[in-house]
């Protein structure tokens, strides 16, 4: 059973108006709840994430041109690093998912817990507007936000992928193709290939499509020793 979400809202700084707002933004698909899981939610603080990182970079470096700003933003709010911040916030003790998801998978997916994390979000959006969100995530941020400019624009493996290649094959781009899908609806697994010129460079999982996407590109970056 998931944990008492009071611990839950010290972390995030944030208490709950309404707290049936948190309990939906912890609800996973496999309960087929229908619009009553956590789905809309992420949805909703997907953008919001991505507004107030965008808005404290484009604030906290006026000099740096949009490319730079652009690797900047998607390297914070990557599906890796939101994994990551939603295991420091023990999301994954807090998670509600069905009996047969719990079987199948006993720990919750990097992607089920990237997309709580954006519920969670939308969640203290709705409950206690822009400022609170942005609060919340300027706290939780703070030391990826603090970071260095040359780290911090580093980008993820796909953004180094698609510059090394621009750069040195004549400005061809990665093509990322779904190789395999496989796993129950509530636990679907992802298998992408990345190809460049037609040849595979190489190839990742995940449990989106995304998270595939980024494990193939780093995969080939290994394998390029970039």
């Amino acid at each position: 059973m998931p944990t008492h979400t009071s611990s839950l809202e010290q972390r995030i700084d944030y208490i709950f108006s309404d707290p049936t707002l948190l309990e939906k933004a912890l609800r996973h698909s496999s309960l087929n709840l229908g619009l009553d899981d956590n789905q809309r939610l992420e949805f909703l603080g997907d953008s919001v994430l991505g507004l107030i990182i965008a808005e404290t970079l484009y604030t906290k470096f006026p000099d740096v041109e949009e490319g730079k700003l652009d690797r900047m933003r998607a390297s914070i709010v990557s599906g890796k690093t939101l994994a990551k911040k939603a295991y420091s916030l023990n999301l994954d003790q807090f998670l509600n998912v069905s009996d047969a998801q719990r079987k199948s998978c006993s720990q919750p997916s990097q992607s089920m817990l990237e997309d709580t994390l954006e519920a969670v979000i939308g969640a203290v959006y709705l409950d206690g507007g822009l400022k609170a969100a942005q609060r919340s995530i300027l706290l939780l941020f703070s030391d990826l936000l603090g970071q260095d400019i040359d780290v911090a624009s580093r980008g993820t493996p796909k953004s180094q992928l698609q510059e090394w290649s621009q750069k040195h094959q004549n400005g061809a781009v990665p093509n990322y193709t779904l190789h395999a899908t496989t796993g129950p609806d509530h636990a679907r697994k992802y298998e992408v290939k990345v190809a460049l010129s037609g040849k595979i460079l190489g190839s990742g999982s995940g449990g989106s499509i995304k998270a595939a996407e980024i494990a193939a590109a780093d995969a080939a970056l290994k394998k390029l020793s970039i």
